[in-house]
């Protein structure tokens, strides 16, 4: 498909329904290539740089200048994304703003709903590769999220958090760590 008009991907498509509610970005893609026009808010400028495909779904998600996405990342932006500027997505990343509802145990969790929570990347804040971001959470300004982490609760600005569910191990700046004071007594 690569180097075809989008309108013949669209005739292609298996799924060619659901289509009009996806953007794709491929490996020869300097911004987004929309197929419905309110798919992302680009805010900034040169937001994207990948390497293969990667697939932002929904039409709530906005994008700061110099936003950068890995090959081959999935983000669901139904219930509300925004990654601010210099924000940079590892290879292969996940961001989910939506869930199934599992609150009835006498129905099916297909038949459920959804529920929607919105996600927001900081600025230069670095998602590693393989990552999954949950619905909800908030990716602090010049926070790191180690390769293959689950991140279910939000990461402060300037954290470094790693593993499955993701904890913080430390600051990149102790100075600029919540709670504490800048200074010799940082860390005793």
């Amino acid at each position: 498909m690569r180097g075809q008009p989008v309108a013949a991907y669209r005739r292609r498509h298996p799924m060619r329904e659901d289509v009009p509610t996806m953007t794709m970005i491929t490996d020869s893609s300097k911004r987004v290539i929309p197929f419905r026009p309110n798919d992302a808010k680009v805010v900034g400028a040169d937001c994207f740089y990948v390497d293969e495909i990667t697939w932002l779904n929904g039409w709530n998600i906005e994008l700061g200048a110099r936003v950068k996405f890995n090959a081959g990342c999935w983000i669901n932006g139904y219930g509300g994304l925004v990654f601010e500027d210099d924000a940079n997505i590892g290879p292969r990343t996940l961001i989910h703003t939506a869930n199934h509802n599992t609150d009835d145990p006498n129905r099916p969790i297909v038949e459920q709903g959804w529920e929607s929570r919105p996600v927001r990347i900081g600025r230069d804040a670095w998602i590693g590769m393989g990552c999954i971001i949950l619905p909800g959470v908030t990716i602090g300004a010049g926070a790191i999220v180690g390769a293959g982490s689950v991140v279910a609760k939000d990461v402060p600005p300037y954290a470094v958090a790693v593993g499955s569910p993701a904890k913080i191990i430390k600051y990149r700046f102790p100075d600029k760590a919540p709670g504490e004071s800048a200074g010799p007594e940082v860390g005793r």
